[in-house]
């Protein structure tokens, strides 16, 4: 499935979602499994595009760094609380530590109460994974907006299966912003791929700027292209070259 992605600009800067765009989402977040051609592609376009290539992603900043190794990319991880810029400068929006402990004891009793349910702490949110029991969202939804509540710097972000509670003001659109004002990103045209409603923020991003947003696989979008990861993976293997 390819909706006929087009040819882009010489001048142009790439960012990835992570799971479920570079790699297929997992039943837990560290099962994730790497096929050679991620890294293969990633590298390619670093050369071809003058290392315009960031990854863009709810993870750890040290999860996407173990999962890419040796592979080193500009990184915007936890939606963009946490991002590497090009030069390896970390720039941290640590949010409000308080809230996020708070809206973390709200969570865990119901989490260690229901097998099946994850609770990732990262350094700046928190994310609540639903995937290994579906019939838990409606309490789990219910509980996050609880957490919310009694913590109102945190906001909840909704994804694929999980609730993410975030610091306010940090998303990936944002994220992308900043990246688009350093080089080697500066002055080109953005690129962005994602899958979730958590991509949405970047695709309003790179639409405003006239640039190329492209959504992995179903579900409602604002991007201006959709396809899926085989179709995404043979379009960007056309674009190095390879293949």
């Amino acid at each position: 499935m390819t909706d006929n992605l087009p040819d882009v600009p010489r001048e142009s800067a790439f960012f990835f979602d992570f799971d479920g765009t570079l790699v297929e989402i997992a039943p837990r977040p560290e099962l994730v499994a790497v096929e050679p051609k991620v890294r293969e592609v990633l590298e390619g376009l670093a050369v071809k595009y003058d290392g315009a290539v960031a990854i863009v992603t709810g993870r750890p900043l040290e999860a996407v760094d173990g999962f890419l190794a040796p592979i080193q990319l500009a990184t915007a991880a936890e939606h963009g609380s946490i991002r590497r810029d090009a030069t390896g400068a970390l720039h941290v929006d640590e949010g409000n530590a308080e809230a996020v402990e708070a809206a973390y004891a709200i969570l865990q009793p119901f989490v260690a109460a229901n097998d099946g349910m994850i609770l990732e702490r990262k350094r700046s949110s928190i994310a609540i994974h639903y995937r290994q029991r579906p019939d838990l969202a409606g309490p789990c939804e219910d509980l996050v907006h609880q957490a919310v509540a009694q913590n109102p710097t945190l906001v909840i972000l909704p994804g694929k299966m999980v609730f993410e509670l975030k610091p306010k003001g940090v998303d990936k659109g944002e994220a992308v912003r900043a990246f688009l004002e350093e080089a080697p990103f500066q002055g080109r045209t953005p690129v962005f791929m994602g899958d979730d409603v958590t991509d949405e923020h970047a695709f309003e991003v790179v639409n405003a700027l006239g640039g190329l947003s492209i959504k992995v696989d179903d579900g409602h979008t604002i991007a201006n292209y959709r396809t899926d990861r085989k179709g995404l993976f043979a379009w960007l293997f056309q674009l190095v070259g390879a293949r």
